[in-house]
């Protein structure tokens, strides 16, 4: 079993080490383990940076395969804060930036939960002018800026999906998962 007893930190050597070769099913793999731990908070308490890392690049990378950033954001929520960190980590300036820009238009009181009732409001507010949400301070916003805001984050998706395509794609190196495994490298 690679996963260590409460007192010590797993790291990335123990996960991959001993690993040949590296492909996306030693990461499902290795991403399944550390789901073992617990919630991703609970995961990021018991191991190391590096290794944090790597199960957010995973997870991110596998869930954006797929159905995109718009799905990801929405159904994964709990990643959502991780995510500029790691892309940053990865050398994705722009993806990051773009990432952000589409983030900076959830309004303040976002709680990136998929626990929460009102994270549910505020995907479908900014999904389309249309849906019907029951948040007051989301239904105090005017219809016609609630349209452009509709607008603006689908452009933005639009940019984050161009960008990311041909990085994460299928037939893209290493299936997608170079950024993971260039990460990877470098620390084991």
């Amino acid at each position: 079993n690679k996963l260590k007893g409460k007192n010590t930190m797993l790291t990335i050597q123990d996960m991959f080490q001993n690993q040949s070769k590296i492909d996306e099913g030693v990461l499902v793999e290795v991403s399944d383990q550390l789901w073992k731990l617990g919630s991703l908070q609970e995961i990021k308490e018991k191991v190391s940076e590096d290794l944090f890392v790597v199960h957010v690049g995973i997870n991110m990378i596998g869930n954006w395969k797929n159905d995109g950033w718009w799905c990801l954001i929405c159904e994964q929520a709990y990643l959502v804060p991780y995510i500029p960190d790691v892309l940053k980590i990865f050398g994705l300036e722009e993806m990051k930036t773009v990432f952000e820009s589409i983030i900076s238009l959830f309004p303040e009181y976002t709680t990136f939960s998929n626990e929460d009732e009102s994270y549910y409001d505020i995907v479908n507010f900014l999904q389309n002018a249309h849906f019907k949400v029951n948040d007051e301070r989301l239904n105090h916003i005017s219809i016609e800026k609630r349209k452009a805001m509709v607008r603006l984050i689908h452009q933005r998706l639009d940019r984050l999906e161009d960008i990311t395509d041909p990085l994460w794609g299928y037939g893209s190196q290493n299936d997608g998962w170079k950024s993971v495994l260039d990460f990877i490298a470098l620390k084991i």
